[in-house]
């Protein structure tokens, strides 16, 4: 939840620095996150709501929610006392603007924000008022969370392509006609190539919708460069990254975000098959068929364990080799599952050894999720995009030279 808030607060952050618009607004957001920091250590720490996630119950509970309510009482008081400051210098000119397209951002991470909270207390306030604990499950969250995630992604492409204040019916058809047409040909190819579920079908297209549109907005700048310096083009490329930090490290964010939708899309066409093997036995799953070679027996100091050999072909080719385990720990004697993994950029292979069934078999569970990888990518990606974002601008480092130059010839008497 403060991940949400805290990162539609980056987005209005920046229309308040262009057009000091939004300041009641992002102060609230920046309190309500530091507020839900402090609800989900709430959460963990008090035992009201059952999760992997949440330590026993304990009393520590009630200072947290009495700090909560304290702190935002104050929090309210501080804003009305100082609204004479927080007035905005400007208003919302068209709905038709990159400064609104950054609030409609804000009102949709503001509503998966609340679908999360919702979602995480309900099974709360349904026990307080009907006596009866109702634990709400994943459907509701991928009911609410695929479209304004979609929509989210839309908007990441939508924003760096609309001007301040307004965008004119030139611009529009300037700046979306390329990215509208190669996102719905790509939604075309891929209906056609089999993808008929609508969620994955509308990613991919808006995948390759934002992908156009921050491909546009880097090849703009190189290109200016390029006309009025005569820079090669990666030197272009690297200075203009360098001359605006903030603003080409975000859309390198959004390029990671755009490799994660990828991933997420993935989750579409996972499958998942189990068979119980004996030597010689083979259980398959899309185009890969598992062949138990081998169940070994080993005995270590920390543990003792049963290791299936899987020989795995894909389209009745040899890939690979897979060895997951059953494992008891002495110490805890404690069984535990040592899965076995082959990830590649399309698909990640993913096998548990489940137990023994009484006739000695292994019971093996085989997954087959798609463009896992493309998730790690794109966390990747983000990371380095947030680097390029936090390092100073040239101009901030000049001026604190400059400062730091006139403080020691001060000192020394020779100013």
């Amino acid at each position: 939840m403060p991940w949400l808030t805290g990162t539609a607060f980056l987005h209005s952050a920046i229309v308040q620095q262009k057009k000091n618009m939004l300041k009641v607004w992002n102060v609230v957001l920046i309190i309500a996150t530091y507020l839900l920091c402090i609800f989900g250590t709430f959460l963990t720490r008090s035992g009201v709501v059952s999760s992997v996630h949440a330590f026993a119950e304990s009393e520590v509970g009630v200072y947290f929610i009495t700090f909560i309510a304290i702190a935002g009482v104050a929090s309210v008081v501080l804003i009305v006392s100082r609204l004479d400051y927080l007035e905005s210098e400007s208003t919302f000119e068209s709905i038709v603007s990159r400064e609104s397209s950054f609030l409609f951002n804000n009102l949709v991470f503001l509503g998966a924000c609340f679908a999360v909270f919702w979602g995480t207390v309900y099974p709360v306030f349904s026990e307080a008022v009907q006596g009866d604990k109702i634990t709400i499950g994943p459907p509701f969250f991928n009911s609410i969370y695929v479209p304004l995630g979609l929509f989210i992604l839309f908007l990441t492409g939508v924003a760096p392509l609309l001007a301040w204040r307004r965008t004119s019916l030139r611009s529009l058809r300037r700046n979306f006609l390329r990215p509208t047409l190669l996102s719905l040909a790509a939604a075309v190819l891929l209906f056609v190539l089999g993808i008929r579920q609508p969620a994955p079908l509308i990613a991919f297209s808006l995948v390759m919708f934002v992908t156009l549109a921050i491909v546009i907005e880097f090849s703009r700048g190189v290109a200016a460069r390029i006309r009025a310096r005569g820079e090669s083009f990666p030197t272009a490329l690297v200075r203009l990254v360098a001359r605006n930090k903030r603003r080409y490290g975000g859309y390198i964010v959004h390029f990671g975000i755009v490799l994660m939708f990828v991933g997420f899309s993935g989750a579409a066409f996972n499958q998942e098959s189990q068979g119980e093997l004996d030597v010689g036995d083979s259980v398959s799953i899309g185009r890969y068929t598992l062949r138990c070679e081998s169940l070994d027996e080993k005995d270590t100091p920390n543990y003792f364990c049963l290791e299936a050999a899987l020989a795995v072909t894909k389209n009745d080719k040899p890939v690979t080799m897979l060895y997951p385990q059953k494992r008891v720990y002495r110490a805890s004697e404690q069984a535990t599952s040592e899965i076995a993994i082959r990830s590649t950029l399309k698909e990640d292979l993913y096998v548990v050894f489940a137990g023994l069934t009484e006739d000695e078999k292994a019971v093996i569970q085989v997954y087959l999720n798609p463009l896992v990888s493309w998730l790690w990518l794109g966390g990747l990606v983000m990371g380095l995009g947030t680097i390029i974002c936090i390092l100073p601008e040239a101009r901030t480092q000049r001026v604190r030279g400059k400062a730091a130059l006139d403080r020691l010839l001060s000192t020394t008497g020779k100013v």
